[in-house]
């Protein structure tokens, strides 16, 4: 088995993945909305290059009100042709991801970018939704909580914490933690790129602070301060950003 997150449309490197280590697990964001290193993404594809730097910029700067109104002022010239543009993109890239995916053994959750109901078009005997449930493996008991962190982004795959904190405590039985954010803990949250203290559950960090599984795993932190923590007995690991990256964790590795 093994572990990759925050794929981001990384089309070239998907196809190089192994196919005979067992299951490719997905802890979230399958499309690129917008490459914060150099702007690349859907929004790029719709909006253009000079109008994506502004949004990264005014991140980088924390103005969020001020991208916000940048985004309602990118959408007034069209709405409607905006929206298909849009959809037809996203579409386009979980049909490109799914396609190379095909060949494996696919287990997924849902990150804060994801669209859940399009992703459950591409269910199969090898494809799995995995969000919510425990599943054993190599006599570990792995558990599965999706979902982004609310922000002021409002992303299509975010969730609220009391969502989240239900779903999660229904896992606690688990050996290892999956999720698509990290514990709160402010190491593991900020993202030395876009100078920001990234999203982080808080319920995940009590959860471990409770049940201590042996490993917490989870991405969506691109490049964080830290990629491995120690929460009370629980080792908390980013599976790296793997567009950029082109890491995997494997299993069998950290059971060595």
């Amino acid at each position: 088995m093994i572990f990759v997150s925050d794929v981001h449309y990384q089309l070239d490197y998907l196809k190089s993945l192994p196919q005979n280590k067992g299951p490719v697990v997905i802890l979230g964001d399958l499309i690129n909305w917008i490459d914060y290193r150099d702007g690349q993404g859907i929004a790029m594809d719709v909006f253009g290059y000079d109008n994506v730097i502004k949004l990264i910029n005014l991140r980088k700067e924390h103005k969020f009100d001020q991208r916000k109104t940048l985004w309602r002022e990118l959408y007034k010239t069209d709405p409607d042709k905006i929206a298909k543009k849009m959809q037809s993109a996203i579409n386009k890239q979980y049909e490109d991801v799914f396609h190379v995916l095909k060949k494996y053994e696919v287990w997924f959750i849902p990150g804060n970018v994801d669209d859940v109901d399009i992703m459950n078009t591409y269910l199969s005997n090898s494809v799995k939704n995995v969000d919510g449930l425990i599943v054993e493996y190599d006599n570990k008991k792995i558990g599965f909580a999706g979902g982004g962190v609310p922000t002021p982004i409002n992303a299509r795959g975010e969730i609220d914490e009391d969502t989240f904190s239900k779903k999660l405590y229904n896992l606690k039985d688990s050996n290892i933690i999956c999720t698509h954010a990290p514990p709160l803990v402010r190491e593991l949250v900020t993202d030395v790129v876009t100078n920001k203290t990234e999203q982080g559950w808080g319920s995940l960090k009590d959860y471990i602070e409770n049940y201590q599984p042996e490993y917490s795993l989870f991405g969506d932190v691109h490049q964080p301060q830290a990629s491995h923590w120690k929460i009370s007995a629980t080792r908390c690991i980013n599976v790296s950003y793997f567009r950029a990256t082109n890491q995997y964790l494997e299993l069998s590795s950290i059971y060595i």
